[in-house]
């Protein structure tokens, strides 16, 4: 085990090491199996002790190169995502670029790991490896190399220009020119660790062929993509999600292998970026799954319930460029009522199908189901005759629209699925759409609920639907309650204990209108005709209640009996007088002789 020490460790906990009869080591854990190659190739323990090697790429140019054109020499990698295979064998990945201006010719560099070790020359490419090798420095960066002279075989060739002169332990050399058959002049990568005069022996230094002079037999491209990066539970990449104050959202984020043999260590890990992270509290829960899936949760909650949106950026920073996806950006709006919707809760429920036919009726035979009439339009504070509510039900536009005479009636009204059509049915209103509460879908309603006039104490029970489930409206929810046409013929009822006194002390002054306590709400009406009530909470989830009011009782004619009385009696005195002034009858003339007659009579009793 001790000559493998330099190669790295093994951490596994559980190991066995052994060699077989060609000199091979294995090493056999409770659950793997895996063997290395022969002792020389030393690039393949690296499968054994779980570690990668790395190597030093340098990118050497020529001194005489002007300025732009060493720029132009430098390697620029954006992100280190790239493969330098060769061509004889050998493939690393590279993990990080540099920059600097020394050694002297060398402007850059990368840290590249390894995956396949490189092939090294052989002696019949290469005839200086059959020699050993002593190197002496002759400059700050310059070294002469110079082979064994006995060795009437070893030579330096032209071909052995811009060849790497590898030592383990010590700095490499570049070969930039060629003396003579036995010396050479080479550059230190490393110079801090480059060997001065010192000699080294045939098979302990190697030479690698990274050049160009004689045909390039390495390349670098993109490398190959070998996962799969996308929602655990949606096929988008920018995906919206919607969180209600108070509550919390998992986004779920996965990263597939797709290639065999590709460990699940070496999957590139995400970074996770909040946009604002002062609006949600946002965690992340990283595992692997029994397929060797990178699985990440999100867990984002809205903080000290604040309204308002942020981005969630998935980034995989090492990603290849070959991937379809390495960024994932889903937008999280996090407000009140994005995921709830408030309900009524009717007194009598009338199934569908009564709905549909319009016909259902209580024991007494009364139908609790309105069919509101064409083009309707319900009745404003100004009178039935005046409704200025912009909302149609049951929308006809090829129907004349009633109650339509006066100029702000005229102003008022528009169609709205029935815009930009001639006829109801080319509204194309679905039976979901003729059922909604929603006002956009006025046009399409066509019957809502019915009460025989007077609706007294009519209990208005709310519920709430979110994701959970379905709950009762109770404090600490308050609501605001409003008539579309501003008509105050109605009242409401609720309790207000202490508690709620405080809440609507503080939310109507913000509010600017009244809020009720939705729990024990009572709705009375005065006034015949439909009734639109628009409920909110917190200005956010909202619900349209529509009633209709019919069969009022007829009011005592008493206004109609004192017109007709005094009617009577001054056509009674017309008639009359006319009568006297046909006939000759002057009444008042008859009136004064009679008059003159009592004076006259009067005086002669007082001269007797």
């Amino acid at each position: 085990v001790g000559r493998y020490a330099a190669a790295g460790s093994v951490n596994d906990r559980i190991f066995t090491l052994c060699y077989d009869h060609l000199g091979f080591l294995h090493k056999l854990t409770p659950g793997h199996f895996e063997a290395s190659g022969p002792p020389a190739a030393f690039g393949h323990l690296r499968s054994l002790f779980g570690q990668s090697l790395f190597q030093i790429f340098l990118a050497k140019v020529q001194q005489n190169i002007y300025s732009q054109k060493i720029k132009n020499k430098k390697i620029y990698f954006e992100e280190p995502l790239y493969h330098i295979p060769q061509l004889k064998t050998g493939r690393a990945h590279i993990r990080k670029v540099l920059q600097h201006t020394t050694p002297k010719g060398f402007l850059s560099s990368v840290i590249a790991e390894m995956k396949e070790p490189f092939g090294l020359e052989e002696v019949n490419e290469s005839s200086c490896l059959s020699s050993s090798l002593l190197i002496s420095k002759t400059g700050n960066f310059a070294y002469k190399l110079t082979l064994d002279s006995q060795v009437a075989q070893a030579l330096f060739e032209n071909t052995d220009i811009e060849k790497t002169v590898v030592i383990p332990g010590y700095s490499s050399f570049l070969i930039t020119r060629i003396l003579d058959n036995k010396n050479a002049v080479a550059l230190a990568t490393m110079p801090e660790r480059a060997p001065n005069n010192m000699t080294f022996l045939k098979s302990t230094w190697f030479l690698y062929n990274f050049g160009q002079r004689n045909g390039r037999t390495w390349k670098i491209y993109s490398k190959p993509c070998n996962y799969w990066f996308q929602y655990d539970d949606s096929p988008s990449l920018n995906i919206v999600k919607y969180i209600d104050l108070g509550n919390s959202h998992v986004l779920k984020a996965k990263v597939i292998r797709n290639s065999k043999g590709f460990r699940k260590l070496e999957i590139p890990l995400l970074t996770v970026f909040v946009g604002n992270p002062n609006l949600l509290e946002v965690t992340a829960e990283v595992t692997f799954d029994d397929t060797d899936s990178y699985l990440i949760n999100i867990s984002a909650a809205s903080k000290a319930l604040h309204q308002g949106s942020t981005s969630l950026a998935f980034i995989m920073w090492p990603a290849s460029t070959e991937c379809f996806v390495t960024t994932m950006v889903p937008i999280l709006k996090s407000s009140c009522g994005y995921l709830r919707s408030m309900h009524h809760i009717p007194s009598k429920l009338i199934p569908a199908e009564d709905w549909i036919s319009g016909v259902h009726k209580d024991n007494q035979g009364f139908n609790l189901i309105k069919t509101l009439p064409i083009n309707y339009r319900p009745p404003s504070n100004m009178g039935i005759a005046v409704p200025l509510t912009d909302n149609f039900y049951h929308a006809d536009p090829s129907k004349p629209i009633p109650r339509n005479l006066f100029h702000k009636s005229k102003k008022t009204g528009k169609f709205k699925q029935c815009a930009n059509v001639s006829t109801r049915k080319e509204c194309n209103c679905t039976e979901d759409q003729k059922f909604s509460h929603a006002v956009a879908f006025s046009d399409c309603k066509e019957k809502v609920p019915r009460f025989k006039f007077p609706v007294t104490q009519y209990p208005v029970a709310l519920e709430i639907i979110n994701e959970d489930g379905r709950v009762p409206l109770e404090p600490p929810y308050l609501v605001t309650v409003s008539e579309v046409n501003r008509r105050q013929n109605w009242k409401l009822k609720h309790t207000v204990p202490e508690n709620i006194r405080r809440m609507k002390n503080l939310l109507e002054p913000m509010l600017r209108d009244a809020v009720y306590n939705p729990s024990g709400l009572n709705l009375s009406i005065k006034v015949m005709m439909a009734w639109l009530f628009p409920l909110t909470i917190a200005q956010k989830a909202k619900l349209l209640i529509e009633i209709y009011v019919d069969e009022a009782p007829l009011p005592f004619p008493g206004h109609t009996l004192i017109a007709v009385a005094t009617a009577v009696v001054l056509g009674g005195l017309i008639f009359t007088a006319f009568m006297f002034q046909l006939n000759g009858i002057h009444l008042w003339k008859a009136l004064r002789n009679q008059e003159k007659f009592s004076n006259i009579t009067l005086n002669e009793m007082i001269h007797r």
